[in-house]
């Protein structure tokens, strides 16, 4: 293991920002957010040589599902000060995370990347809504239709690659050049519109000015990630956020 690269998952970088302590404990770091508030967005912006940004934002922030997340509106808003403020766009990734595969979720979705990529963002990473037992009750209890009961069909599968082509048909409609555009996914082998790789992988590193030949995708964490296996988590309490998303992985 080469390089030593910080990310975290465990929480929100935005709520718990203990990890920038620990900031020259790594050679790079990934922070995941969905509230780039503005005390993040000054860590941030003084730290931008040594950080990547991932700003998720699904397009239900204020709704039953994503109640206590800022709306889209505010989170353009946010990444839009942050490139004021001097954070390279290149280094900005827009997760749309999760995806809920519906005809009504896909329609979300399109509008998010959409809206993002108006404004010059060029690289987005997706996921599928994962239907843990646990996350299926938050959903009966909220009065939610349940899409599926753990994953989704190859039928939804297949309508999300459309709706993810679609995009990059749009981003070239914009006037951008189709080969900057970056539409990522981890563990999730059923999409076919998507560059398959880790949060930390070969691109992340040479954008952090570290040696990409020593990426692998041996990721530690769950099946078919494809992270690189030098990710070390910079958050500590692993419990659920105070965001409340219905479909966060983490128990009550």
């Amino acid at each position: 293991m080469k390089h030593k690269i910080g990310i975290t998952e465990a929480g929100d970088a935005g709520l718990d920002r203990s990890w920038a302590s620990k900031l020259d404990t790594v050679d790079g770091a990934i922070a995941i957010t969905k509230n780039a508030a503005l005390d993040f967005r000054a860590i941030a912006a003084t730290n931008r040589d040594k950080l990547i940004v991932h700003i998720t934002c699904t397009g239900y922030g204020g709704t039953i599902v994503e109640p206590y997340v800022p709306p889209m509106q505010e989170q353009l808003s946010n990444a839009l000060d942050l490139v004021r403020r001097g954070f390279p766009m290149p280094k900005m990734v827009i997760r749309v995370d999760p995806i809920i595969p519906t005809a009504k979720g896909l329609a979300t979705a399109a509008k998010v990347i959409e809206v993002f990529m108006c404004e010059g963002f060029s690289r987005f990473r997706v996921s599928i809504l994962d239907m843990y037992p646990h996350v299926q009750e938050r959903f009966r209890s909220a009065g939610l239709p349940i899409p599926y009961s753990w994953a989704p069909s190859k039928e939804q599968l297949a309508a999300t690659d459309k709706m993810l082509a679609n995009m990059k048909e749009k981003w070239v409609s914009l006037g951008h050049p189709a080969d900057i555009l970056r539409v990522e996914s981890c563990a999730e082998p059923g999409l076919k519109e998507t560059i398959q790789c880790g949060c930390i992988s070969a691109y992340d590193l040479e954008l952090l000015g570290l040696d990409p030949s020593a990426v692998d995708s041996t990721g530690p964490q769950r099946t078919h990630c494809m992270c690189y296996s030098g990710k070390t988590e910079l958050l500590g309490k692993k419990k659920r956020c105070p965001h409340g998303c219905l479909y966060c992985y983490w128990k009550n």
